[in-house]
């Protein structure tokens, strides 16, 4: 075994789960088999000392057992949709709802929970690989995945591929929890989100239209501002989710951009977002739970973290005139992420 890789327990049916160590320049990650999750993101703040810059579970219980996908890969579709159902070239398939009669980020099963088969390419690249059988969790055809994990000396890379052997949905995304300062409120954090649109949902968090512009809402962040400058403001998609969780639709450019940026006010780290996505789902950690099995052994509390999950739309399946979101037989999904920091 590479001495990349060290035991990191075991998954609730026994088998054993991994954890990798990624090297380069001043940065450090480390990242589990079990979801391919981002166990821990180290970089140097203004005085050069170390910060871990993610949440994350000590043990494979705490990240089974918890809801909130902690730096998962989360698929086979990340986000909602309504009423666990869709359908593909006229055919409806019925999906394994896990969040009342919707479905989650794939599936009580999903990518999340799964384990990835690990590939060492050096010290800074890890390679993960995972099959999604036919019918898991509703969703038709085999998905054959690659994610990709790279510590560049800017920061961490995400790249995904996948093909399929039938018509099937495809949209996957990090759930990293940053907290910039290494912990507490990320509230006072200034976030700037290149998004002039946002996509409102209902109290089931399904959207009601894909887009409604931000501007002169708590949800326009095109003039950076601290996170909780509005997040208490009398407005009902604010209260309909206890706080931001919603997608932001990113204004249009070709290939890997500058999608947002995101400030630590007292270890000045800033991290910039770029993505080829359309969509960033960005959540406050309105419903972390109160579980002492973390990295430090003190719990985790509301808002002490920030998601930034760059996908498609929410409930895009349902809604082809949003654009064609299906992967065929012969076509590659390829999406990439990268987190840079200054």
């Amino acid at each position: 075994m590479s001495r990349q890789i060290v035991p990191f327990g075991a998954a609730q049916d026994g088998r054993p789960v991994e954890k990798i160590l990624l090297r380069r320049g001043r940065l450090e990650a480390e990242v589990i088999t079990l979801g391919a999750a981002v166990l821990s993101l180290r970089v140097p703040d203004r005085e050069g000392r170390p910060v871990d810059v993610v949440l994350g579970w000590n043990c494979p219980a705490a990240y089974e057992e918890n809801g909130g996908y902690l730096g998962m890969l989360v698929g086979r579709y990340a986000n909602r949709i309504a009423g666990a159902r869709c359908v593909i070239d006229g055919q409806e398939f019925h999906l394994t709802a896990n969040e009342g009669t919707k479905q989650l980020h794939g599936g009580p099963k999903g990518f999340g929970f799964q384990l990835f088969q690990p590939e060492i390419v050096d010290e800074s690249t890890v390679r993960f690989h995972h099959t999604a059988p036919d019918g898991e969790n509703g969703f038709p055809g085999t998905l054959r995945l690659t994610a990709t994990y790279t510590l560049t000396e800017e920061g961490l890379r995400l790249h995904y591929r996948a093909e399929t052997d039938k018509p099937t949905l495809c949209n996957l995304t990090n759930h990293s929890y940053f907290n910039l300062n290494g912990g507490g409120s990320v509230l006072n954090h200034r976030l700037w989100v290149d998004a002039e649109h946002y996509t409102p949902v209902d109290a089931d968090s399904i959207p009601t239209a894909l887009s409604a512009p931000a501007a002169h809402t708590p949800f326009d962040f095109t003039i950076e501002k601290p996170i909780g400058q509005d997040i208490g403001a009398d407005c009902q998609q604010l209260r309909l989710t206890s706080g931001y969780d919603h997608n932001l639709i990113l204004r249009p450019q070709p290939g890997l951009r500058l999608a947002a940026r995101l400030t630590g006010e007292t270890s000045s780290i800033v991290m910039e977002t770029y993505t080829d996505q359309p969509g960033l789902q960005l959540y406050t950690a309105n419903f972390l739970p109160d579980d002492p099995r973390t990295k430090t052994g003190v719990p985790y509390g509301k808002r002490d973290a920030v998601c930034l999950e760059t996908q498609l739309p929410p409930d895009s399946p349902n809604h082809p005139e949003w654009g064609d979101i299906i992967l065929r037989p012969g076509a590659v999904y390829e999406r990439t992420t990268e987190y840079r920091f200054l």
